[in-house]
Formats: C-alpha cells, sequence, structure tokens
C-alpha cells in the first residue's frame, strides 16, 4: 500500500472519530446513529467497520481519544521517568492536565463526564486496558512523593485526593454556568500550582499520621 493511501485512511479514521465524538458529546452514545457519524465525517457507512472493526470499536475509540487528549499515556511515562524530585513531577504532571483541562468547547470532556455518570461496558474495557496502565504511572509518582509502597492500601485514597480536583476541572467545560465557571477564569499555570501545593500538604499530612501510627 502505498503512502498516499495510508495517509487517506489515517485521515478518514480521523474525521470519524472526530465526527462522532462531537456527536456524542451532544447527544450521547446510544442517541448517536452510525449514518449521523458518517454523514458530518462525509466518509462512507462502511468506513466504520473497516477502520474501527464496528459501532463497539468506534466508541471504545472515541473514549480511549478522550482520556489521551488529557492523560497521554507516553508523555505520563515520560514525567514518572524524568530525573528530579517526585514533586517537581507532580508539578509537571498537575501543569500539564491543567492546561488541557480548561481548553473551550473540547468535546473530548464532555464525552468522558457522560461515560463516567452513565458507566458501560466500554468504560470498564478502558479502565481494564489503558486506564490501569496510566493508574499505575499515577500510583509510582505518588509512591515515590509518600514513601508508602505501591501495595499499601493507604496510597489508593491519596491518589483519588491527587487526581478528583482535575475530574471536577472537567466539569467546568459541561456546566452552562454557576460558581465552577469561575475557575476558567484562574491562568492555568497558577491553577496547576495551587493542585500541586494543596496536593502536597494533603499528602504530608497522611505522611505525618502513618509515621505517628507506627510509633504508637
Amino acid at each position: 500500500m502505498s503512502r498516499a493511501r495510508r495517509s487517506d485512511g489515517d485521515l478518514t479514521k480521523s474525521k470519524i472519530l472526530e465526527a462522532a465524538g462531537h456527536l456524542i458529546a451532544q447527544l450521547g452514545w446510544a442517541k448517536t446513529s452510525n449514518k449521523e457519524i458518517v454523514k458530518l465525517a462525509e466518509v462512507d457507512l462502511a468506513a466504520i467497520n473497516y477502520h474501527f472493526g464496528g459501532r463497539d470499536g468506534l466508541y471504545q475509540a472515541v473514549l480511549s481519544e478522550a482520556h489521551a487528549h488529557y492523560l497521554n499515556e507516553q508523555e505520563l511515562q515520560e514525567i514518572a521517568e524524568m530525573q528530579c524530585d517526585p514533586e517537581e513531577k507532580l508539578g509537571v504532571f498537575f501543569e500539564t492536565l491543567v492546561i488541557k483541562l480548561v481548553e473551550q468547547d473540547v468535546w473530548r470532556g464532555k464525552v468522558f463526564i457522560r461515560e463516567i455518570f452513565s458507566p458501560s461496558a466500554h468504560l470498564l474495557n478502558f479502565f481494564g486496558t489503558e486506564g490501569t496502565r496510566k493508574f499505575q504511572i499515577i500510583r509510582h509518582i505518588i509512591s515515590q512523593i509518600t514513601d508508602l509502597d505501591e501495595n499499601d492500601p493507604t496510597l489508593l485514597p491519596c491518589i483519588f485526593s491527587v487526581v478528583a480536583p482535575c475530574l471536577m476541572l472537567i466539569m467546568t467545560g459541561v456546566t452552562a454556568s454557576g460558581p465552577l465557571q469561575n475557575m476558567r477564569c484562574i491562568p492555568a499555570k497558577q491553577l496547576a500550582l495551587h493542585f500541586k501545593t494543596f496536593s502536597l500538604a494533603g499528602l504530608k499530612a497522611v505522611i505525618h499520621s502513618q509515621k505517628e501510627n507506627s510509633s504508637q
């Protein structure tokens, strides 16, 4: 196959993915038909089967793209492998993520929020594959900061506490109005620094509590 044909195929696949993402963000997956997707993408109906193996494969790809837009696995791995203090890694993690989270009118956030509030088997499949791999990388970074073993049950709520504000920030892109919208007026770097400062304070409190308990 020539490079030109491969390029055309990649373009078609990308157009389908973008069209599906925009429609699902507006209507939800159940109310988005294949015909609507290919009409918006300006491709043949058979292209969905050819590039994604069917409707389910397409939705799985949309979820993967939605999550990768905010947390690219390779980018996350590079942060974890940085030769610097673990606390600095956390700062880079937040800055990388927050800059993307405050973008306007991004369908990826809306798709992801829809799936979180109405989870399907597709979300479980995602968390069983790339979602798990990304979680393990974040767990490694938090483990370095706290000196807790990666299998220590105390680490799980720590990870949740670090990531939860970012999930709330995604919601500012799907709510029409309200106090959450004011978060988008804060410069991304300033907001990332706040998340880092707040998270480190909580993690240090956990470490202190662990040391106190072990000394009793």
